[in-house]
């Protein structure tokens, strides 16, 4: 889990070299093997942001269940103890 963390710190960080990395291929005088290497770089970039989101995704909707379980458990009407 501390390797997911750290995915999410960075995250910032490496969507802005991605950002960047997207504007260098962009450059028309780029000759094939450095559009290579920079397509790769982005690439891994993309799946570590992608990973840090999905991450996030999943964190957010167990929060999101859990804060769901209890409103319907406070909601649900007490039961009545009948005396037999």
């Amino acid at each position: 889990m501390a390797r997911t963390t750290d995915k999410l710190k960075s995250f910032e960080s490496n969507y802005e070299k991605l950002e960047q990395l997207v504007q260098e291929l962009d450059a028309p005088d780029l000759t094939l093997k450095q559009s290579l290497d920079l397509y790769e770089k982005a690439i891994k970039l993309s799946q570590s942001c992608e990973g840090a989101l999905e991450y996030a995704r999943q964190k957010a909707q167990a929060l999101a269940d859990v804060r769901a379980d209890k409103d319907s458990s406070d909601d649900a009407p007490a039961e009545e103890v009948l005396d037999l």
